[in-house]
């Protein structure tokens, strides 16, 4: 292999480790991919449930990664055109006057900020969930152990990265509507929120306004790489352009070359759909976030909590009762699916293992309503059902969206889901939605490989390149063999009254006439 200096990588901070991949624009080919895994899941000893990281974990796991990845590459990595670099979103990182990072980052899913959500969008008059950094910054102000007033600047996960490596404070477009909701006209976080939230208290802290990071958009330079960045990469040359940091969900928008309202779906432990509009929206509820595309147009996403938990579970137990490996009780639960009608004969489970935002229901349980003899007979019924609950729920969300936008003209799947045996999953995608599901070649590495076409992009504009817009770049870029998935005119037909059956539970539940 001849590398030319022209590649570009795309570093994604997951919510367990760090992925770096080699991506060449000219081919559009991932030439290696380096991995790591953070020292600790969490920072031990927390009380009342907190879930925290140090940055310091993702640095490190950078580093690491970044061995790794040279290790897979047959050629030396000297230079790259551009580094892109993307992260788990909401998260809430904070620097001291000294460009330190000594407290814990409260994660996406820490249990506070529930409280502060709320009140926040009474304040700004949009939805703003708890997960969501805003809430978490105003807990932490309210905090008296926080110590926000020695806190000189606040940010996400990405921006933390992307300071590592180049001294800058900022943060993407869409990463930044992730932290405060919708950004003001001038594309930067609106300091009108920021102030309502500062009012809020006596204290003397500094104003939010001084705190949060500077906005950028798709194709700016957010830094160049320093000494210190240099060194994390393994003595990449100092100078490198560093696009502006990203949020995994707009990186996986990015990297699954989506046109407006086509759903880039990712389908794994979760189901997360980012879909592009020209319409202006504000949130209302959990249903329909309300997010900023890296060149700060709309992108709504909709994100099933419980995607494949469900069926992954039942998969490990059946497993250790057979003592078969998970891959194989896997295909055979798929095989036994396949043979269920597509009535499931009259079972629905609503499987809310972990609650529901998306159906408004956070504290939901998982409930089973019609079940006969063949659940008990058939495993291949659970799993069907497992697998069925949260293509119920995606849909669920999407009539919530269609109204405001226009009806969704495909689906773009990425995510564990491929992995069904025949592509049965993606089959039932496409079934119970009614609308064309489709993957491309290439695409493993989805969310790193986003982070990696930013790069490009911003190498692209660096270079003078004028004559495609970043909509149009990155549907030229995204390329590959397609495989689609479309509806069975039938499946859909009955899967349309499995659905009208599935939301009049949903009423049931909000009723109280079922136990959660």
């Amino acid at each position: 292999m001849t590398l030319t200096g022209k590649e570009v990588l795309g570093i994604d901070a997951g919510t367990q480790g760090i992925s770096i991949v080699l991506w060449c624009p000219d081919t559009r080919q991932v030439l290696g991919v380096g991995e790591a895994e953070y020292v600790h899941d969490y920072l031990p000893g927390l009380k009342d449930g907190r879930l925290e990281q140090m940055a310091s974990y993702w640095s490190d796991a950078m580093r690491e990664a970044m061995m790794r990845l040279r290790e897979s590459v047959d050629a030396p990595i000297e230079s790259v055109a551009g580094i892109g670099v993307t992260g788990h979103m909401h998260c809430m990182v904070r620097r001291n006057a000294r460009g330190e990072k000594p407290w814990g980052c409260d994660m996406w899913n820490d249990p506070r900020g529930v409280a502060e959500g709320a009140e926040l969008t009474d304040l700004f008059g949009e939805h703003i969930p708890a997960r969501w950094t805003a809430s978490h910054i105003f807990a932490a102000m309210r905090d008296p152990e926080s110590q926000w007033d020695k806190v000189a600047g606040v940010n996400v996960a990405s921006g933390s990265l992307v300071h590592d490596l180049t001294g800058e404070w900022v943060v993407g477009s869409g990463d930044a509507s992730g932290m405060f909701g919708n950004l003001d006209a001038s594309g930067q976080i609106d300091c009108k929120k920021l102030s309502l939230m500062d009012a809020q208290f006596e204290q003397g802290y500094a104003p939010l306004a001084d705190l949060v990071p500077r906005v950028l958009s798709a194709g700016e330079i957010a830094g160049r790489l320093t000494a210190k960045g240099s060194d994390l990469l393994g003595g990449l040359p100092v100078g490198i352009p560093v696009a502006p940091p990203e949020g995994d969900q707009q990186s996986v928008l990015v990297g699954a070359g989506v046109d407006e309202l086509e759903l880039a779906l990712s389908a794994g432990t979760s189901f997360s759909g980012n879909l592009p509009c020209s319409a202006k929206v504000v949130a209302e509820s959990e249903s329909v976030n309300v997010l900023s595309t890296p060149d700060a147009k709309t992108m709504l996403m909709v994100c099933a909590r419980n995607g494949t938990v469900g069926f992954a579970n039942y998969v490990k137990g059946l497993a250790q009762l057979s003592g078969a490996g998970f891959s194989e009780t896997a295909d055979r639960l798929t095989d036994l699916a396949m043979e269920v009608p597509a009535d499931a004969y009259g079972a629905t489970l609503l499987g809310f293992f972990q609650g529901e935002n998306v159906a408004e229901l956070p504290d939901a349980r998982a409930s089973l309503h019609g079940a006969g003899l063949e659940l008990l007979a058939n495993p291949g019924l659970m799993a069907r059902l497992l697998l069925e609950s949260p293509c119920m729920v995606m849909r669920y969300g999407l009539s919530k969206v269609e109204p405001k936008t226009g009806k969704v003209k495909r689906v773009m799947l990425t995510g564990g889901v491929l992995k069904s045996k025949g592509g049965y999953a993606p089959q039932l995608i496409a079934d119970i939605l009614g609308i064309p599901v489709a993957t491309r070649s290439g695409d493993e590495e989805g969310t790193a490989k986003g982070a990696a076409v930013l790069a490009a992009y911003m190498a692209f504009k660096k270079a003078g390149n004028t004559d495609k817009s970043f909509p149009e770049f990155v549907k030229a870029t995204c390329v590959g063999e397609e495989t689609v998935w479309t509806p069975d005119p039938d499946r859909h037909a009955v899967f349309n009254q499995r659905y009208q059956i599935f939301e009049n539970h949903l009423a049931e539940i909000r009723k109280g006439q079922v136990g959660f």
